[in-house]
C-alpha cells in the first residue's frame, strides 16, 4: 500500500505542479521528453523562483527553469550567500538525493539554478534543495559554469529578460555514480532565449576539468540529449545557435575596451615632453 501512495504522489506531482510556477518557462510550457524513457520517476517540484524537473533515477534534477529581469537582479545583489544544502522534503526517501551521498566524492554540488541569481532569502533556500543539485566537476563548477552564469546575468541586463534551462545530461555508455545512488551527469547545459531579439543558444561542457564548451542551437541539444529545452519557439530560432558570450561583458555587440590611453594622459605627456626639450635646449 505505501508503494501504491509513493506512485499516485508523483505522478499526480507531476501532472499539476507546473501550473502553480508557470512564470519561470516562455510562453508558460516546459520542456518536453522527445526521449520518453527519460520521463520514468519523474517529479515536477514549483520551487521559490524557479521550477525543476527531477529524476527518481537520477536522483538529480534533469533540469530546472528560471525567469531572469532586472529587477530579479539587482535584488539578488543585495543578498550574501548563506549555503543551506539540504534533502528535499517532498520526495519520498526512496528518490531522494542525500548529503551523505556527496560526502568525500570528490564532485561539487553543483546548482542548475544558480544561488547568485536569486532575489529573496526563500529563493536562495530552495535553490540550495539536492533537487536543484548535481555531482559537479571542481574545476567545470568553480571555473566554467561560474562565467556562463555570469554571462547569463550580464545578457539579462543588457536586453531585459531572459528564460534560461540548465540542465544535466547522461550520455557516456557507462554512467558513474556517488554512494552506489547519484548519477554523475556526462554533460552540463544552460539553454538561454532572449525574448527582446528573439534567439537562443545553448552552453553545452563536459562534466570534467577540461574546461571545454560548446554552443549549440536548441535543436542540437535537443538531438544530444532528448529533451526539447524550448518548445514553444519557432522553428527557424530553434535551428540557429545565438553566439552567447563566453564571460560577462563578451559578444559581438558590445564594444571592446579601448587600449588607447585616455585624452588626459596624452596631454600630460605632450607638456612633459615640452619641458624635457626646453631643459635640453
Amino acid at each position: 500500500m505505501a508503494v501504491m501512495t509513493v506512485v499516485v504522489s508523483i505522478n499526480s506531482a507531476h501532472a499539476d505542479d507546473f501550473t502553480q510556477c508557470s512564470q519561470s518557462f516562455y510562453g508558460g510550457i516546459y520542456p518536453e521528453f522527445i526521449n520518453t524513457k527519460l520521463s520514468n520517476k519523474t517529479q515536477s517540484l514549483c520551487m521559490d523562483g524557479f521550477a525543476v524537473m527531477y529524476s527518481g533515477v537520477a536522483r538529480t534534477p534533469l533540469w530546472s527553469a528560471e525567469y531572469l529581469d532586472r529587477t530579479r537582479l539587482q535584488q539578488a545583489k543585495q543578498i550574501d550567500r548563506e549555503d543551506s544544502f539540504h534533502e528535499e522534503s517532498r520526495l519520498p526517501k526512496s528518490v531522494r538525493a542525500s548529503l551523505s551521498d556527496y560526502s568525500g566524492s570528490g564532485y561539487d554540488r553543483g546548482h542548475l539554478a544558480p544561488n547568485a541569481d536569486m532575489a529573496t532569502r526563500s529563493q536562495q533556500y530552495d535553490s540550495f534543495s539536492l533537487a536543484n543539485i548535481a555531482p559537479q566537476s571542481p574545476r567545470n563548477n568553480r571555473y566554467i559554469w561560474r562565467n556562463i552564469e555570469s554571462a547569463t546575468r550580464y545578457l539579462t541586463q543588457q536586453y531585459g529578460e531572459v528564460y534560461t534551462v540548465t540542465g544535466v545530461a547522461f550520455t557516456d555508455k557507462k554512467t558513474k555514480q556517488l554512494a552506489g545512488r547519484v548519477l554523475v551527469p556526462s554533460h552540463f547545459f544552460k539553454a538561454v532565449y532572449i525574448p527582446a531579439i528573439n534567439q537562443a543558444g545553448v552552453y553545452y561542457a563536459p562534466n570534467d576539468e577540461s574546461e571545454r564548451i560548446e554552443i549549440l542551437s536548441v535543436d542540437e541539444l535537443a538531438t544530444k540529449i532528448g529533451i526539447d529545452v524550448l518548445p514553444v519557439l519557432d522553428s527557424k530560432t530553434k535551428a540557429h545557435a545565438f553566439d552567447l558570450p563566453l564571460k560577462a561583458g563578451e559578444g559581438s555587440d558590445i564594444p571592446e575596451t579601448s587600449t588607447e590611453a585616455p585624452d588626459w594622459l596624452l596631454f600630460v605627456w605632450a607638456i612633459f615632453e615640452w619641458l624635457l626639450a626646453q631643459l635640453q635646449a
